[in-house]
């Protein structure tokens, strides 16, 4: 079976966009999705689906059973959250914590999941079952990890996952998956140097935690440079500095923080490895203790090649040669989408669209591409039709 794309959007477009309508107005941000969730949920079961709620928080699965009983599922993913951000007037939600707004896309990734949903159900002699999973907290990378503690394979067995991402700057419409690393890893590392402070006339009398600090941000970008290898992507950003009170006083303590994504887990491992040299060394050279903590929230997002082909073959029969970015750049922002495909086979495409960038002010997602993302979606189940390995 193929699924027309035209047909598709004729028939489908004004419900579509009233969700995203819907799904716009609210924005919810990491695991306080409830309203959300219960929309979504509602909307499934309009659909004649099986809902599983409240996985992993506010996580939910909605079930299409077409296949052989015992059957695994093919896995389809959308995000619920929103950011904690003003965006354009027409879609900031103001609340006692701060703004809300969906400057990421999700509310036209759950519209496309949706539509999906929706064409997927009307096929009366599909023989596949399918996993439409919303989850909670993707921008915290903590919701998959929360909605697979609490048994989500267990309780929906899949043989495959798929999912999808807005890219602005690619060209609109246009569609492509990357080959291996899709995104990066991420990790978030703070740094706590600590000194004997004293008056800046003396330093003498005490150790220079500023200095010290100081030389290790040069340090650890100098060995990135030869500690890791130049064809891996790999960067390491310290995004915030704290310490000191008086313009003529030592502090007894700094801290850093900030960021290392790559996208290859050997360069991740010799990073790790280089930040624990300059600390050691630094520590060494200033007489300051430093302590070295790296939370590691997400492996690299690597698209399993099977599947990746899969997602290609989709694109092309839908959209045709001329919307197929054939090998696009992974990006080095990242998702915890990476955390099921240690579990699960899958892959994770890149739809281009207009407009400034995620996670921008002026962000909107562009609902022209509703039917790109929902067509390549639904393709993927028709063509696996039947096929257990999805």
């Amino acid at each position: 079976m193929t699924l027309s794309f035209t047909d598709w959007t004729t028939e489908q477009q004004a419900e579509s966009l009233r969700w995203f309508d819907a799904l716009h107005a609210t924005p919810e941000t990491g695991f306080g999705e409830a309203r959300t969730a219960a929309y979504v949920a509602l909307e499934l079961r309009k659909l004649g689906l099986e809902v599983i709620e409240g996985i992993g928080g506010t996580g939910l699965v909605g079930l299409l059973r077409r296949g052989p009983n015992g059957a695994p599922f093919i896995g389809l993913r959308a995000e619920l959250d929103a950011l904690p951000m003003q965006g354009p007037a027409d879609g900031t939600v103001q609340t006692p914590d701060g703004p809300r707004y969906h400057g990421c896309g999700h509310d036209g990734h759950m519209a496309t999941l949706l539509t999906a949903a929706a064409t997927l159900s009307r096929h009366s002699d599909l023989k596949s079952n399918v996993a439409f999973v919303f989850q909670p907290a993707e921008e915290l990378l903590t919701g998959a990890a929360a909605m697979l503690a609490d048994g989500l394979l267990d309780r929906v067995p899949m043989s495959v996952i798929y999912a999808l991402h807005n890219i602005p700057g690619l060209l609109a419409g246009s569609a492509g998956v990357a080959e291996g690393a899709a995104l990066a890893s991420s990790d978030e590392i703070r740094v706590t140097v600590r000194a004997q402070g004293t008056h800046g006339s003396a330093p003498q009398t005490g150790q220079d935690a500023i200095l010290a600090a100081a030389h290790f941000l040069g340090l650890t970008q100098q060995l990135l440079t030869r500690r890791t290898n130049c064809r891996d992507s790999a960067v390491l950003s310290f995004g915030q500095i704290a310490g000191g009170q008086a313009p003529n006083v030592l502090p007894d303590q700094v801290t850093l923080t900030g960021s290392l994504r790559c996208h290859a887990e050997t360069a991740r491992a010799a990073v790790h490895a280089l930040l624990q040299a300059s600390a050691e060394s630094t520590a060494a050279a200033f007489g300051t203790p430093v302590d070295l903590a790296i939370d590691a929230k997400v492996p690299v997002l690597l698209n399993d090649p099977a599947c990746a082909a899969r997602v290609r073959a989709a694109i092309l029969r839908q959209l045709g040669p001329d919307r197929l970015i054939p090998a696009p750049r992974p990006v080095m922002a990242s998702e915890d989408f990476s955390l099921y495909l240690r579990h699960v086979p899958g892959a994770y495409a890149f739809v281009g669209q207009d407009g400034a960038y995620c996670h921008h002010s002026d962000y909107r997602f562009d609902t022209r591409i509703i039917p790109v993302g929902a067509a390549i979606l639904t393709e993927l189940v028709l063509a696996a039709d039947g096929d257990l390995s999805g």
